[in-house]
């Protein structure tokens, strides 16, 4: 069996143990574009952190994608679905750091430090910053998937009370309550804190709009660490201007990089971080188990984990 890897923009040397956990199986590890597009023509398997369109159509024996992302949302979904080809997702590798970013954006609008540091650069000594803090405030979680749970736990160290959005509801440890997304406004008028990590799909597609915005409280700290286009951004520019809730957090955005133009770049209550939340230097040696587990799985024929469902978009 023919196994080509790409692991680029990472280093993959972690993959490298491939060849002697599996020595009876050709892996190709390909280091550009040309050689990835003429080893994965008669490829079975694919490992890959980035597929597009034109690099997917000539293939004719490729029978199933393993990614390297949680979210494929940028590989040619149609195409793989027209050739009838198994993708499965790097779900679960993100999910410690990825929390421990939306812990410590909570405690950055608490305590103020995003103005700390700007006081800085501008020599300013300023002891009159308000320092609040989290312990006893409610999280609303919007996707609580698995990394959603590891910050729903992680926050609860902190004395934090959550509360959830999961497509099918149902009860969690650590989690004081679970809705379904038609009960987001549940989450917004409750909650102090609200991290987005829902998948961009065709029924979240700027779900997040005007009236979300107006049903948060006063004081309340949004933190998107999903996807931009689950946001109506014309929405959320006008709630930041008229600041109808605290401060928003976000690492993802409809069009990245963000335009130079953009009027976001300007707001005092918008805090930006350029789509880093999910790198990590340890992301390979997190996504090698779940490759390893699921080339068992496929060998074997057995049921694959983190199995693409086109019907509900992740």
């Amino acid at each position: 069996m023919k196994i080509v890897v790409s692991t680029f923009p990472f280093l993959g040397s972690a993959f490298k143990q491939l060849a002697d956990d599996f020595p009876k199986d050709e892996i190709v590890f390909v280091n550009s574009k040309e050689e990835f597009q003429q080893e994965i023509i008669n490829a079975e398997v694919l490992v890959t952190m980035l597929l597009k369109k034109d690099e997917l159509e000539p293939c004719q024996s490729l029978k199933w994608i393993q990614a390297l992302s949680a979210g494929v949302d940028t590989f040619p979904l149609d195409t793989i679905l027209k050739k009838r080809i198994t993708l499965t997702t790097g779900r679960g590798i993100h999910q410690h750091h990825m929390s421990e970013y939306a812990i410590s954006m909570m405690i950055l609008a608490a305590r103020r430090i995003d103005r700390m540091i700007l006081n800085q650069s501008k020599q300013t000594w300023d002891r009159n910053i308000p320092q609040d803090e989290i312990f006893g405030k409610k999280l609303g979680i919007i996707g609580l998937g698995s990394i959603g749970q590891s910050i729903a736990n992680k926050a609860s160290v902190f004395g934090m009370k959550t509360y959830g959005i999961k497509r099918t509801p149902s009860e969690l440890e650590g989690v004081e309550a679970v809705y379904g997304l038609d009960k987001m406004h549940l989450i917004a008028r409750q909650c102090d804190y609200i991290i987005n990590l829902l998948p961009h799909t065709s029924s979240t597609h700027e779900i997040i709009d005007r009236s979300f915005f107006e049903a948060m409280k006063k004081d309340a700290v949004m933190i998107n660490m999903g996807r931009g286009q689950t946001v109506n951004e014309i929405d959320l520019l006008h709630a930041l201007k008229n600041k109808l809730f605290r401060m928003y957090i976000s690492d993802v955005f409809k069009v990245e990089p963000l335009p130079e133009s953009h009027p976001f770049w300007s707001l005092e209550n918008l805090v930006i971080t350029p789509h880093m939340c999910g790198p990590n230097i340890y992301y390979m040696q997190k996504a090698y188990p779940i490759v390893k587990d699921n080339l068992i799985r496929y060998k074997n024929s057995q049921p694959l984990i983190n199995l693409y469902q086109f019907d509900a978009g992740y």
